[in-house]
Order: C-alpha cells, then structure tokens, then sequence
C-alpha cells in the first residue's frame, strides 16, 4: 500500500515553463496593479467579463452563468500567449460573496489574521 508521501510524489504537477518576453511585456503594460500592488482596474476579457488582477496569475472575475452571477477567484496559466483559467480556485455565489464580503467589512477577517501573526 502506498504511503501518503508516494501518493503526493505522483499527483505533484509539472513545472511551469518560462514565460515569453512579448507576455510579460504585455502584463506591464495592463496597468493592472496600482502603486501599492493592489488591483486598481476593472478590465474586461474577450467575453466581456468584468475581472481584477489580483496578481501575475491570479485574477477575480464577474460573469453570468446559468442565470446566476458569479465572483470567481481563479489561479491563471498561460499557454500559446493567452491567459487561460486553472482548476485552482473557486466560483461564490452573490450569496456567499456577500456572506465573505461582511466578513471583511465588519474586520472579523482582519482580526484572526492578526491573530495567527503573533
């Protein structure tokens, strides 16, 4: 039988290749973070989605879907040039976004993060 470490050892992903210049050149020219690094701009995708650059590869976007409206926090690679989404992240619903958004209004979120920095 396997053991948990022999388990991971054969799941573990593949390395990411390098990016190409003209890609890079392309983030930085986006404006997609501020001064601070925050995510500064709204921009729109080819579908015309709504969507926040949080980082190099990781992106909030707003889109229809089945009738519901959803916020999707997503890990992004990239292949050919173009940016494509990752399995890693997930879709709230208006009513969990609201629900996380409360969270982080009323500074509960803020202060377990405090918390664990100590």
């Amino acid at each position: 039988m396997p053991s948990d470490d022999d388990y991971d050892e054969e799941v573990a992903p593949k390395p990411k290749k390098a990016k190409t210049k003209k890609a890079s050149e392309d983030e930085e020219d986006d404006g997609a973070e501020g001064e601070n690094g925050k995510a500064d701009k709204v921009q729109r995708n080819e579908d015309g989605e709504a969507y926040f650059d949080f980082s190099k590869n990781k992106r909030c976007t707003v889109r229809k879907w089945r009738d519901m409206v959803l916020v999707d926090i997503r890990e992004f690679y990239e292949k050919n040039g173009e940016k494509k989404p990752g399995k890693k992240g997930i879709s709230l619903t208006l009513d969990q976004y609201k629900s996380l958004r409360e969270i982080i209004m009323d500074g509960s979120l803020d202060e377990q993060i405090k918390a664990l920095e100590k």
